[in-house]
Parts: C-alpha cells; sequence; structure tokens
C-alpha cells in the first residue's frame, strides 16, 4: 500500500486494469472511483453507466471482487486474432464469475455488435467466466443507483459513530427507522452515515427495496 505517513495519510492502490483509460476527455464522460476497505483501491471508468454500474456491483451483498478491462484474445470471422477488453469482470460469492460489457442501449441494440458479442462471448473459458453479459442504462434501477451513490460516499470508517449505532440497535427487534437510530446517537449526520456504513457491511439490511433515507426501515441481518 502506498502512504505518504502511516500516521498522516494512506493513499489508494493505483488502477490494476490491463488497460488504461485516458482521462480528461473533452467529448465524453471519465472519471475514478476508489473502493474496498481502508485505503482502497482505484479503478477508472469512461462513461457515466460504467461509473454506475460499478458502484452498484461493489454495493451488492453476492459480489465479493470487481476487476475492470480484463482483455480476452479471441478469433473474428475472418480468423484474424483479436483483442477485447471487458468493461467488469464481477465475482460472485457462490464462485461464479461473470464477464461484463457495459454500452448504451443504443449500441448494444446495434445487430453487429450484438452479433459481435455472440462470437466474442462464445470463445470465453471457464477459467476467464463463467458468464457473459452486457449491460446498459436500461438494466440499472434508479432505486439501486441511489443506494451504491450513498454507500459509495460513506466508504471511509468513523470508529466512534459505528460504535454509537451499534450500541443502539444491539437489542433492536424487527425494523427501526434510519432517522431515530441516527437521532439516538447523538450524532446528527454522522449517526446518519454510520447507518448507511452498517447497511454497507451488511450489518443491517433495508426492509423493503427503497431508497435510503431517514424515513426507511431497517433490520438487523438474520444470523
Amino acid at each position: 500500500m502506498n502512504a505518504q505517513s502511516d500516521q498522516y495519510l494512506q493513499l489508494p492502490e493505483p488502477p490494476s486494469a490491463a488497460r488504461r483509460i485516458a482521462m480528461g476527455a473533452k467529448h465524453h464522460f471519465s472519471g475514478t472511483l476508489v473502493f474496498g476497505e481502508g485505503a482502497g483501491r482505484t479503478m477508472q471508468v469512461e462513461s457515466h453507466t460504467e461509473m454506475q454500474v460499478a458502484l452498484v456491483m461493489l454495493a451488492r451483498p453476492e459480489v465479493i471482487d470487481l476487476e475492470n478491462q480484463l482483455p480476452h484474445r479471441w478469433t473474428d470471422r475472418d480468423g484474424a486474432l483479436r483483442t477485447h477488453f471487458f468493461d467488469f469482470r464481477v465475482s460472485l460469492r457462490n464462485g461464479s464469475r461473470i464477464a461484463l460489457i457495459v454500452r448504451s442501449a443504443r449500441k448494444a441494440a446495434n445487430l453487429d455488435f450484438r452479433q459481435t458479442v455472440r462470437l466474442i462471448a462464445s470463445q470465453v473459458l471457464p477459467e476467464f467466466a463463467d458468464q457473459v453479459g452486457v449491460m446498459t442504462e436500461k438494466h440499472l434501477d434508479p432505486i439501486e443507483v441511489h443506494n451504491a451513490e450513498l454507500i459509495q460516499s460513506v466508504r471511509q470508517s468513523d470508529p466512534e459513530a459505528d460504535a454509537e449505532v451499534r450500541s443502539v440497535i444491539s437489542g433492536m427487534v424487527g425494523a427501526g427507522r434510519i432517522g431515530d437510530l441516527a437521532e439516538r446517537t447523538g450524532l446528527r449526520g454522522r449517526g446518519f452515515r454510520a447507518v448507511v456504513r452498517l447497511i454497507r457491511r451488511q450489518e443491517l439490511v433495508l426492509a423493503t427495496h427503497e431508497r435510503i433515507t431517514h424515513d426507511a426501515l431497517v433490520r438487523k441481518r438474520a444470523a
């Protein structure tokens, strides 16, 4: 891990992708996110949809790892050897891995694109991925995107606030309103963020599929 000082600041690990993305392009979105525990690791993306897909995948409890820009060699219809870079590879708790291509819905509807994806997918071996999928902005649930972005925003720990929320929920039975749990900590916004962080760590789960707000209900994860 890179660090300027163990006492002051730890920097995130640099991107591990095989293909670097040009940052600061004038005509399309590009960006960098930091994910993981502690100082974390950086990941570069080259579209807003890629950013949202990454955050959604990182927030899903069944996902244990997310890699991006992975090269895969394939042979086109003319017999030429080519390299395709999958936007993401998602590793799940059940041991399976999914290679994802992220495109706009308009691009994904193109017949040539769909035929090319089928050809590439037919040449993906289990050693690389168990499935190949295409995701567009149409596959993203606005509620899940909202929650994933909020969860990402609170990834930095606040041990005092987290401990206060754990104390508040220690005897909780059934569901509780997030705003009430946060208020009982006496830490205002820090209490709310700590509740969200416990959702991120799967110590709390939403009672229903809804946006994480002060009015949303959460319950302790079943043992």
